[in-house]
């Protein structure tokens, strides 16, 4: 077992209708959805690493990445693997023409409204959050905080 902690980037893109960009998992036959990020590698900074991440999940350069918006602590159960997210509000120069990059675990990617967001699986559990902070532009930091693994 790993006795690292995993540093993760993601972000929050919208586009011009407000709609949130998000990946679509399957592993071990479940599907769900996240944000678009990864990890970060050693040397690299979380920005940096960010950058990368959309480039390689979705082809979608940054143009600007604002503010953090939210930090948290993924703890599998049985602490088989712990993940620390970091997740920054991000523009992108493109808002169309998503493409989805050949990984694994990565089927698809879209941007969803509000409406969508409330009925998908969604991990990690920050629905609420993640909705409040919408509604807000997602241009509050609101630190740290705590999310149990579902």
């Amino acid at each position: 077992m790993e006795k690292n902690i995993r540093i993760r980037a993601a972000g929050f893109c919208l586009n011009e209708n407000n709609e949130l960009l998000l990946v679509n998992h399957v592993k071990n036959g479940k599907s769900y959805w996240l944000l678009p990020g990864g990890g970060v590698d050693f040397g690299e900074t979380v920005q940096d690493a960010l950058k990368r991440e959309f480039q390689e999940e979705v082809s979608i350069k940054l143009k600007k990445i604002y503010n953090q918006v939210l930090m948290h602590d993924t703890i599998y159960p049985g602490k088989t693997r712990h993940i620390l997210n970091v997740y920054f509000r991000v523009e992108s120069f493109k808002k169309e023409n998503i493409r989805v990059n050949s990984e694994a675990v990565l089927k698809d990617a879209e941007y969803v409204n509000m409406e969508k967001f409330r009925k998908i699986i969604f991990y990690p559990d920050l629905k609420n959050v993640i909705l409040n902070q919408w509604k807000r532009g997602f241009k509050e930091n609101l630190g740290y905080v705590f999310a149990k693994f579902k």
